[in-house]
């Protein structure tokens, strides 16, 4: 009986270390879970390849004209209200709220229909632009370095890039 006991004891500590094991890579479980192959190509490209400008239409297997990019903390009407969706279009595209520091939603639209959704985690590459819908020729993001991060890396903030003047444009004389 004592020996059950011991047996049973050195089960339930075994368990219990291996669990925190386990535990301990539920951040990069919880980013594998909450981010789509969109934020997952960013990050490579940003993270990964060290790249200072991203094409988003190039990192994405979709068609799509038009990218909304919603930052942290908009609420479910916002987000209804910017996609021009009635109540029941908004309840049934199911269009999570990015309701945490560091997170956006990446919504794709083609022809006006949601064609592809997701979280963006900030880890992955924080959206700082501003509101307003991007198309695939204009989503060109510039890579910038912000603060560090509490794993000890550099976060890294996505700019639209400003559109490149003509080459050949005309000058004005005084």
């Amino acid at each position: 009986m004592q020996m059950s006991v011991k047996a049973l004891r050195s089960g339930l500590a075994l368990l219990l270390v291996l669990s925190c094991i386990l535990l301990s890579g539920c951040g990069d479980i919880y980013r594998y879970l909450r981010s789509g192959e969109v934020g997952w190509a960013i990050k490579r490209e940003i993270r990964d390849r060290q790249q200072s400008e991203i094409t988003l239409a190039r990192l994405t297997r979709f068609s799509w004209d038009e990218l909304i990019v919603f930052g942290s903390y908009t609420p479910h009407h916002e987000i209804c209200r910017r996609l021009q969706l009635s109540e029941s279009d908004c309840i049934a595209a199911d269009l999570a709220e990015p309701l945490d520091d560091g997170l956006n939603l990446l919504v794709f639209r083609l022809n006006g229909k949601i064609v592809h959704r997701e979280m963006q985690l900030g880890y992955h590459g924080a959206f700082r632009v501003d509101e307003r819908s991007f198309t695939p020729r204009d989503a060109v993001f510039v890579v910038e370095q912000g603060s560090l991060l509490s794993n000890g890396q550099r976060q890294l903030i996505l700019l639209s890039k400003a559109p490149s003047q003509p080459i050949d444009s005309p000058r004005h004389s005084p």
